[in-house]
Order: C-alpha cells, then sequence, then structure tokens
C-alpha cells in the first residue's frame, strides 16, 4: 500500500520531489539511499545501502544546531561540496503543526472515485484550506461493514505547503534533488516494521520525541490506526532542569547525548516535567479507544528521540504503566569501517525515523 504525493503535483518548481506518506504494508528494493532528517538541534545524514538480510551503513554524520546557529543550507553545503555525500536522491522527513493525518471512513468506491472524492471532501477534515496544502491516501482497510452500509477506512495524510516550501528551498540553494519528503511518525512506523516486525503485526504506540513537538502513532496488525502531534518535547525537559535544579547547560546536554545518571535532583525535575507527556499520552490513548473501543489495551510504547534515554524510558513507563522501550536497530544493521562506531552508538535513539525513511521505497 503506497501514498504518494507525485510529481505532477505543484511543488513551486521543485518537480523531483516527491511528497510520500508511506502505509503499509511495504515492499522494499535493494538500493542504496542517502537520508536527511533535519532538526531544530541536529541533522542526521545517512547514506546506507539495504541488503537482504540487513542495512548497511556507508556513511554517517550528526550535525549539531543546524537551525540555531545559521541556515541550514549553509551548514549542510560543505557535506555535499566535498561528495561525502549524494546531491542525488535524498530523503527527507518533516513534522510540526503544518503535517496533519486523519483516518476517515468513505463509501466503499473505486480508487479513481476516491480520489476524485477527496478533493471535494477533505476540507471538512483538515485545519487548512485545500489550496495551502499537498495531501495523498491510502486505503487502510477495503471493507468495513457498519450501520450505514459498506464503508472503506482512509489515512488521508496532509502537509501545509507553508512548510513543506522551506525544505524544498534549503536542497534547492545546495543544488541537491530530493526523490522522497515523507512524514516523521510513518518512516518510523517503517523501521518499526523491518526491525519489529513481531510488534509490528500486534498492537503499539510509538512516539517520536523531537525538541519542541513530538509524534504519537498507534499501530494494530501490522497497519496505522492513529497519529497524533502533541505539543511536548526534549526543550520542555531541559527547560524543567534549567529551572529546577543547579545543573548547567553543558551538563544537561551531556545527560541526554551521554546517558549520564541523573543526580536525585534531576531526576526529580524530570520526572515532573514528563507528567505532562504521561498526561497527554494518557488521552491520547484514551481517546483512540474511544474510536475503537473493541481494541485490546495497547502492548508496548517505543520511544525514539534523543531524550530516549534510560530514566526517560523507566520514568514513561511507571506513568503509563505499560512496557516503554527503544527499537534494538543494531541487530539488522552494519557499519562500514570508516563510521565513527562511538557517534553512531550514541546517536541510536535519533536513527528510527531516518533509518526508516531509507529503506521504503520511492
Amino acid at each position: 500500500m503506497k501514498m504518494s504525493f507525485g510529481k505532477s503535483r505543484d511543488l513551486n518548481g521543485q518537480a523531483s520531489a516527491v511528497v510520500t506518506p508511506k502505509a503499509y504494508p511495504k515492499k522494499t528494493v535493494d538500493s542504496r539511499a542517502t537520508v536527511c532528517e533535519i532538526g531544530r538541534s541536529k541533522t542526521v545524514l545517512l547514506d546506507l545501502q539495504k541488503n537482504p538480510d540487513h542495512l548497511f551503513i556507508n556513511r554517517f554524520e550528526i550535525i549539531k544546531n543546524s537551525f540555531q546557529d545559521q541556515k541550514p543550507a549553509l551548514v549542510l553545503k560543505p557535506w555535499f561540496d566535498g561528495k561525502k555525500f549524494r546531491r542525488e536522491g535524498l530523503r527527507v522527513a518533516l513534522k510540526g503543526h503544518g503535517v496533519v493525518i486523519r483516518f476517515i471512513r468513505f463509501p466503499k468506491m473505486k480508487p479513481e472515485d476516491l480520489s476524485s472524492s477527496l478533493k471535494y471532501e477533505a476540507e471538512q477534515y483538515i485545519p487548512f484550506e485545500l489550496n495551502d496544502v499537498v495531501m495523498d491516501f491510502a486505503v487502510i482497510e477495503e471493507s468495513i461493514k457498519t450501520e450505514d452500509g459498506e464503508k472503506m477506512e482512509i489515512m488521508l495524510a496532509v502537509i501545509k505547503r507553508q512548510q513543506l516550501e522551506p525544505t524544498l528551498e534549503i536542497f534547492r540553494n545546495i543544488e541537491c534533488q530530493l526523490s522522497v519528503v515523507d512524514v516523521d511518525v510513518l518512516t518510523a512506523m517503517a523501521a518499526l516494521e523491518y526491525f519489529h516486525p513481531e510488534d509490528f503485526a500486534g498492537h503499539v504506540g510509538i512516539l517520536d520525541l523531537g525538541t519542541e513537538i513530538s509524534s504519537l502513532g498507534i499501530v494494530r496488525e501490522g497497519k496505522p490506526r492513529f497519529v497524533r502531534g502533541i505539543s511536548y518535547g526534549s526543550y520542555d525537559l531541559q527547560k524543567r532542569l534549567k529551572t529546577r535544579s543547579n545543573l548547567s547547560e553543558d551538563t544537561i546536554r551531556h545527560f541526554f547525548e551521554r546517558n549520564t545518571i541523573p543526580t536525585p535532583e534531576a531526576e526529580a525535575a524530570i520526572t515532573e516535567s514528563l507528567g505532562g507527556l504521561v498526561g497527554d499520552l494518557r488521552l491520547s490513548f484514551d481517546y483512540y479507544h474511544d474510536q475503537v473501543p473493541t481494541a485490546k489495551p495497547i502492548e508496548k510504547l517505543y520511544l525514539c528521540g534523543g531524550a530516549a534515554q534510560p530514566f526517560v524510558l523507566k520514568t514513561l513507563a511507571e506513568g503509563l504503566q505499560m512496557p516503554v522501550c527503544c527499537m534494538n536497530v543494531m541487530k539488522k544493521v552494519q557499519c562500514a569501517p570508516e563510521v565513527n562506531a562511538e557517534q553512531f552508538q550514541m546517536a541510536l535513539p535519533l536513527l528510527p525515523v531516518a533509518l526508516g525513511l531509507g529503506i521504503r521505497e520511492e
């Protein structure tokens, strides 16, 4: 099942760009891909090859403070000018308030009729004008029996042009060609399917904990069932640590980057900050179950992002009363000798979105 905002869409001259929130199950091909995941505090660059039983990382870099210190294009340019990474076929992922995913039911119809119908009906499901977005859809369930007749469940993915265009402009400025623009939580789901297929076929949540905005997704029986953005991120954790402890910014950063054991004072501040996230997650799970009252409880939550450290995992697990863990990506990843093994190991919590983006089909 595939969703593609294809080349025919108006992307302001960026004819090579494809916005593709992938649905599931996915078919992947053995191919090389270059991934650039731009975050507010860090950017991940990956050159990887998908082999039959593992991913091989040819090149890997973490670039810090890409948004905070200077323009992203200026930060990225040297990595492509030096030919360390290829300029063609780049893949990127987006998140934020301008990215919306909805699950809706339509009367059962042919794909071509559904596409035409969505052009007129989609606006009632999204908070934007249709002229201001690019969008696509995938059929999650072909047939659902309801009191109103036979329906089909659709996943509608929408990206606001105002959020998409700056990303396209970054790569135009450094003369790079995009092949895929995806949605972060969907690529994280792709990584979950690849690294933990048994859980992907079950009933689990996945939370991409960003700097300011996080994305929650729920997978049931091998298909996405729920997606929601949450206005909480690692910045909230760091802000609480600064105000409630005597720790310096370097010490706080070291805790998240090097997995340093927090002091009791820092533990209390982190637990207090995560209380708000736990509340948002509980409300999200309750809302999801209200929509699907027959669904069994969610079995576990996977966490990815720079703040996915052991104490954070432990605190969320206690608050949610369910297992919370990171993906074990290393069981299917090998690295070239040129890759900095220590840097790669430290970046593991950041990698599910980038790896999921790298393995998906264009």
